[in-house]
């Protein structure tokens, strides 16, 4: 099943349990279903339906859908709601060793905004690929090199090719260093020496990558 079918049937999911047709009212769970406790602690009304579970919070609202789509009994797609139909993140395990192996990010329209991988393989990613317009074309990558959970280099595409990259050295959360290329080439770079998350300094570059220009940059 493609990603925007999995979506599709997880928004159906919980449109289809969270009102009358499932024997409920106003979005609340029907006749109270049996509480469990989540993951996080928390306690929810469980609503099953064989492949699919939805957890409400005590007050009605849908949080989460888990699916099973291999049968083996237990969640590959995990559909989080936070209170809205539809999903905001979708977390996919692929291989069906019971670890995330997807993360993919949504707008309140249902639109894919960000698709995170792990490339160590553990349970949280590590790098990202925003899409475009067209929702296939990447425009932007993202890498957190050190693991420390926020993103600390990346790539913004034109066409499918590097036009900028961004950095953070000094590893502050904001990027202080970021670099334009043109038909490949390097031509700009401008520094944030200060620490404000704002650049301070450019440098120009030749056809050959020789420094050309220097400029300080007014706040």
């Amino acid at each position: 099943m493609t990603r925007r079918a999995i979506v599709c049937v997880l928004a159906l999911a919980a449109v289809a349990c969270s009102g009358r047709s499932c024997g409920g009212l106003d979005g609340k769970p029907p006749l109270l279903p049996p509480m469990v406790t989540g993951p996080d602690g928390r306690e929810y009304y469980l609503l099953d339906r064989g492949a699919y579970k939805a957890f409400y919070d005590p007050w009605g609202r849908l949080q989460r859908i888990e699916y099973d789509s291999n049968g083996d009994g237990r969640p590959d797609h995990v559909a989080h709601h936070g209170g809205a139909r539809t999903p905001h993140l979708l977390e996919v395990d692929e291989d069906f060793d019971s670890r995330t192996d997807r993360w993919e990010e949504y707008d309140p329209r249902g639109v894919l905004t960000r698709l995170g991988v792990s490339r160590r393989g553990d349970d949280r990613p590590d790098y990202w690929i925003v899409p475009g317009p067209d929702g296939l074309t990447p425009v932007r990558k993202e890498y957190d090199d050190d693991g420390e959970g926020r993103v600390d280099r990346a790539e913004v595409l034109t066409g499918g090719v590097v036009t900028r990259l961004e950095a953070d050295a000094d590893r502050d959360g904001r990027m202080d260093r970021w670099r334009s290329f043109s038909a490949g080439r390097l031509v700009a770079e401008e520094l944030d020496t200060d620490g404000d998350g704002k650049p301070d300094r450019r440098i120009r570059y030749g056809d050959k990558g020789r420094v050309v220009g220097l400029q300080h940059l007014e706040p």
